[in-house]
């Protein structure tokens, strides 16, 4: 029987065959599953995506915002669940996305927890974090981000307020060391470029008082010493990844000539 609920999956993916191979099965109530691969990735991944049966689109990753607008206007259904390979529907997921799609709202937030190498993060800023991730997909489009790329109204102007669903997600984007460390880097790079190409510049004073703040904010304003030692870590590479962004955006300050070629993704992103 073929899915009745009016909804495009947009998914972005190079080298996450596991994760394809987790997801997937779980998105089966969706009308389609739009997934865009970066060729220069593991083919495995794109195999997988086809072999569960979603439309699968090629296209070389130059950030994350280019790459969601592409995956968009591949999308054929009235509503849209943007999702990263690396996150999971909680169960009831299926009856608050068909709720929403016989709504007629515009977009919905639902509730992203998220873990850090394999503990539930309950503080630090990310507690209780309420994303845009469903929309009415003639009513909005993507802004060209190379990170943290957001949704932007169709025909301008302030987007309208969302309206929650009672469902969450389950986020595991730090699940190793190596991943932490990686993630914190290709993420600092590709917001030094953003800054820059926004206007913005970074003197010496940003490049030693903000890591700190950043530090002080995540660990003792938003009580990240309460998730114990992973909270510790979790702050301290929060602020190691400030301090990298302010770094790198004020050599780009003095020599713009050192801009970067486009990092590669996870397909994902926090």
């Amino acid at each position: 029987m073929k899915p009745d609920l009016p909804l495009s999956v947009l998914l972005l993916v190079r080298d996450e065959t596991r994760d394809v191979e987790a997801l997937l099965p779980s998105l089966a109530f969706a009308a389609e599953v739009v997934v865009v691969w970066d060729p220069r990735g593991d083919r495995a991944t794109r195999e997988a995506a086809e072999r569960l049966g979603a439309r699968v689109f090629e296209r070389v990753f130059d950030g994350f915002g280019p790459q969601r607008r592409f995956a968009l206007a591949r999308c054929t259904q009235p509503y849209v669940l943007w999702i990263d390979a690396d996150e999971r529907l909680r169960p009831g997921a299926e009856e608050a996305l068909r709720a929403a799609c016989a709504s007629g709202g515009a977009s919905f937030t639902l509730l992203r927890e998220t873990r850090f190498l394999g503990r539930r993060i309950r503080f630090c800023g990310w507690q209780r974090e309420r994303i845009v991730r469903v929309f009415a997909r003639e009513a909005f489009g993507f802004d060209d981000a190379p990170v943290h790329e957001r949704l932007v109204p169709a025909g301008g102007g302030a987007p309208p307020s969302a309206a929650a669903l009672d469902l969450t997600i389950d986020h595991d984007s730090y699940a190793t060391w190596e991943a932490c460390v990686t993630k914190m880097t290709r993420y600092a790079a590709a917001g030094a470029r953003k800054a820059h190409a926004a206007g913005k510049r970074a003197s010496l004073l940003d490049v030693i008082a903000r890591p700190p703040l950043r530090f002080l904010r995540q660990y003792v304003l938003q009580l990240g010493f309460l998730d114990g030692a992973h909270g510790w870590l979790l702050c301290a590479l929060a602020s190691t990844q400030v301090f990298l962004k302010y770094a790198a955006l004020r050599e780009l300050s003095r020599h713009p000539q050192g801009t970067n070629a486009a990092e590669r993704p996870e397909g994902r992103g926090r």
